[in-house]
């Protein structure tokens, strides 16, 4: 099980500089894998983030403009904060098969606190990117935050790996006399079908709650 933390400022500072003497991918290499290393196999990758040092070894920094230059515009608009990019610093972690044809790189982005953890779908046959599944966030200001973890297995026994990503949103509420703190939980299940990961119900949310937790920083 992996856990994905928070790197303290210096060390975010010393990455942004590597960054701007690393070389560019090939061009040969549309997906960027020379970034990424090849995940261990696994039953289950747990994707979170922390407040601790980093205890992943090496990931490799991607060159700002290279990667935002590749990766479709389009794909990268649910992330909410990434408005101007050039401030941002994109490691890539690891990558893996989803099936015969498609691949899947776990990139993680970094502004400011804000931190994101992105599965970006390949398709090896037709060289593009597919689509792209956050699998943990963490950001907001001092009146809510916004924090998510994800687990990756076979859920349902198929033999693909399937997704199971919990949320917690974070609140302060002001009161007459105080201010109120509130949390709301969820949990919700992307299954891997014909190439891509689709929605589908969870018999017991509450119960998948429970049994996924994420670690919090309030």
């Amino acid at each position: 099980m992996i856990h994905l933390p928070l790197f303290r400022w210096l060390g975010l500072a010393g990455i942004w500089l590597m960054s701007a003497c690393r070389l560019p991918a090939p061009a040969n290499d549309p997906h960027l894998s020379v970034f990424f290393r090849p995940l261990p196999q696994r039953d289950t990758l747990h994707v979170e983030v922390s407040d601790e040092t980093d205890s992943l070894a090496g990931p490799d920094t991607i060159p700002n403009r290279l990667f935002f230059n590749t990766i479709p515009r389009a794909m990268l608009q649910g992330i909410d904060y990434l408005a101007d990019s050039s401030e941002a610093v994109v490691l890539g972690r690891y990558h893996f098969p989803l099936d015969n044809y498609m691949e899947g790189y776990w990139v993680e982005i970094r502004q400011f606190w804000f931190q994101h953890h992105s599965l970006l779908l390949y398709d090896k046959r037709r060289k593009v990117y597919t689509d792209r599944i956050t699998l943990a966030e963490w950001y907001g200001g001092d009146g809510g935050q916004l924090l998510t973890g994800s687990w990756m297995f076979d859920f349902d026994g198929d033999g693909d790996q399937d997704i199971i990503r919990r949320e917690i949103h974070h609140s302060m509420v002001p009161g007459r006399d105080t201010v109120l703190e509130q949390t709301e939980e969820s949990a919700m299940l992307l299954l891997w079908e014909n190439g891509r990961f689709k929605h589908a119900a969870l018999q017991d949310t509450a119960e998948a709650v429970r049994r996924f937790r994420i670690r919090t920083f309030w």
